[in-house]
């Protein structure tokens, strides 16, 4: 009743106040569309429902400033602007066992926007050490067809240190027909794998759509730091008339890699995620924390069985073996009394009363909240899911878009998804941006991304955003920069303007940051050195189908000390043993081992009476990060003790199970 009330004050509020709000009338889903003949054209192209606000004069970059906090370098191109558009994130890649980058990019207008390619540097993306362009795709060899908005990242062996060992995996949706709608031609996947030494020769595979499986965008991918190559996309038939409509199920693929071959073997299955009939799916996401075992799934939808004030919102599924099994859909609630308390506090009680008025302004926990556009996943070293994404007050109608009433959100778990948590980024002031004319119209909005250290130990956001309070949408966007250290519970003080006053200052379109950072860590003192790497594109907004020139930020970087207490002589110790997280605990725990040589590696864990519960042998390891598990639900209440041992070194170390 108290739902119905509240629809009935905003839909007399809207009667009387259409005129001071923005509001996004668009469909909640991005799978469940019809459209006009008009727009089928744009459609086909980059797969984004035009606005129904018309779009704004572009607005080109201004006098080029003298002082620099960056120094972006050119890398390679590309035919168009839309490659690099939309819901998908997993373009840069950094690996810092091998000190290596590489950026995912459709090609430029040779040999053909149809051709996918890469740009590489072995040392760390500095400028002068980037090969560029390298092909992978070769949209005209037999069976292949134009591929589209690609991802990919580097599958290095494991103790590898060598670029020339590693390689490069790339997945993309084609243009093959397999699942053609009116004069759409979706349907197929492409992909394969390059070794990154010079002159190699990719391999190429090409998989159309066979029923039950209806192939269309996928927006989530990875690689686990176990090998695993993982691609998520929502089941969607070509209706026939320009639309795609969400068959009730996830694709998940599965790669397994095949050292014989030296190449990636893929499983595909169906993976049932039932919706409410009157919304559909919008982005997915898939990650896992460091140990390759624990992992998540992350939808942003809403289930049949709708969750009290709060519209699309994530919708995650578990594994803790590796991907063999995943759990039941784990929700995150917005509003309502059993919601996110900063979500509902996160809008000024002044912006409320203008937004409600002339009528009262409804309990907080009474206000329907929406986290469901694009999003961004990614898992910690105690195997806690990370997700940023931009929340607004929504209606059955849409979202409500005006500054002040949208804030992008830090929401996550500290006990592996049994509760939640929120936090408040930064506030947003510009939603989004059209560039171009219909047909050949796209949309960028803010563009959230979360990466980690490779450890998982720090947390990193980012998105794009237009701060001139003279430009009316996100048409000047800078990279704004955040972070979270588990281990304090603590975000940075305030948001950070990578881009400002450097060549990207309110011209970094679509930047994306990497989904692994680069990080030197100094035993003593236990600071984390961490470069961030980000890519943006140049690109003429009056027309997205003009070439675009690629941009990588080498040089933001930023210090952190992490508190790894216990871990004995800082100089003569051959591992570094983190404090166990979460601790407390009653469920699963995490224990993470830096090594800094190779070693015998072993931790046992014994009760107050010196008993010992667990004994985990790993045998002789190379040298990195290791993560031990604890299961608390296999242990009574009390202290416990747990013992890391490399070669002759031992730490003991203290958890409490309560």
């Amino acid at each position: 009743m108290k739902k119905l009330l509240l629809l009935v004050i905003l839909m007399s509020f809207l009667t009387v106040n259409a005129q001071h709000i923005k509001k996004e009338l668009m469909p909640v889903s991005r799978h469940s569309a019809t459209l006009n003949s008009a727009d089928k054209g744009a459609i086909a192209e980059n797969n984004v429902m035009p606005g129904l606000i018309a779009p704004q004069t572009f607005i080109p970059l201004k006098e080029q400033r003298d002082i620099k906090n960056v120094n972006p370098i050119p890398i390679g191109e590309s035919g168009n602007a839309f490659g690099f558009a939309f819901m998908r994130t997993t373009y840069l890649w950094a690996d810092n066992n091998i000190n290596s980058v590489a950026f995912m990019h459709r090609m430029g207008v040779a040999p053909g926007t149809g051709y996918l390619a890469y740009d590489f540097s072995r040392d760390g993306g500095l400028a002068g050490t980037w090969t560029n362009n390298v092909q992978t795709y070769n949209s005209t060899l037999p069976d292949a067809f134009n591929a589209r908005y690609p991802q990919g990242a580097i599958y290095n062996p494991p103790g590898n240190i060598d670029p020339d060992n590693a390689y490069y995996h790339y997945f993309a949706p084609t243009l093959d027909g397999s699942n053609t709608s009116g004069t759409l031609t979706w349907g197929g996947y492409a992909y394969g794998v390059k070794n990154l030494a010079e002159g190699s020769v990719p391999t190429q595979h090409n998989r159309p759509s066979v029923p039950p499986f209806y192939q269309f965008l996928p927006s989530g991918f990875t690689i686990t730091q176990t090998g695993e190559a993982w691609m998520v996309d929502a089941n969607s038939l070509g209706d026939g008339a320009g639309g795609y409509d969400y068959q009730g199920d996830l694709i998940v693929g599965r790669g397994i890699w095949d050292e014989d071959l030296s190449d990636y073997n893929y499983n595909f299955d169906l993976f049932p995620l039932e919706v409410n009939a009157d919304g559909g799916l919008n982005d997915i996401k898939i990650a896992f924390a460091p140990d390759g075992l624990t992992g998540y799934i992350c939808a942003m939808t809403e289930l049949p069985d709708v969750l009290p004030y709060t519209s699309y919102h994530p919708v995650l599924f578990k594994t803790t073996d590796g991907g063999e099994t995943w759990s039941d859909p784990i929700e995150v609630q917005l509003g309502g009394e059993y919601g996110l308390e900063p979500v509902q506090q996160y809008i000024a009680d002044s912006t409320l009363e203008w937004f409600f008025d002339p009528n009262p302004v409804p309990p907080r926990d009474e206000i329907p909240y929406w986290m469901g556009y694009e999003c961004d996943l990614s898992v910690d070293a105690w195997g806690n899911p990370h997700i940023i994404g931009l929340v607004a007050i929504s209606d059955a109608e849409g979202i409500y878009t005006n500054e002040g009433l949208i804030a992008m959100f830090h929401v996550w778990s500290d006990d592996q998804g049994s509760t939640w948590r929120a936090f408040n980024l930064s506030d947003i002031k510009r939603f989004k941006a059209d560039f171009g004319v219909a047909p050949n119209a796209i949309t960028m909005y803010n563009r959230p991304q979360v990466s980690t250290t490779m450890d998982g130990v720090i947390v990193f956001f980012s998105w794009i955003d237009t701060e001139d309070p003279n430009v009316v949408d996100n048409m000047q966007p800078d990279i704004f920069f955040r972070e979270y250290l588990p281990t304090l519970d603590t975000h940075g003080d305030a948001p950070e303007n990578v881009t400002t006053f450097s060549a990207a200052m309110w011209a970094a379109y679509y930047g994306c940051m990497s989904h692994y950072v680069f990080s030197a860590v100094s035993v003593k003192g236990h600071a984390y050195s961490c470069t961030i790497p980000f890519v943006y594109e140049e690109m003429d907004g009056n027309d997205p189908l003009l070439p675009v020139q690629f941009y990588y930020i080498p040089d933001f970087v930023k210090t952190y000390v992490i508190d790894f207490d216990g871990i004995g002589d800082k100089e003569e110790s051959s591992a570094r043993v983190s404090q166990n997280y979460p601790n407390p605990f009653n469920g699963a725990t995490t224990i993470t081992v830096n090594l800094q040589n190779a070693a015998n590696l072993s931790m046992k864990v014994s009760n107050i009476l010196g008993q010992e519960v667990m004994d985990d042998q790993r045998g002789y390891v190379a040298a990195g990060n290791y993560y031990f598990q604890v299961d608390g639900s296999k242990l009574q209440d009390g202290v416990y003790f747990y013992t890391v041992k490399s070669n002759n070194h031992e730490v003991t170390k203290k958890m409490i199970v309560r």
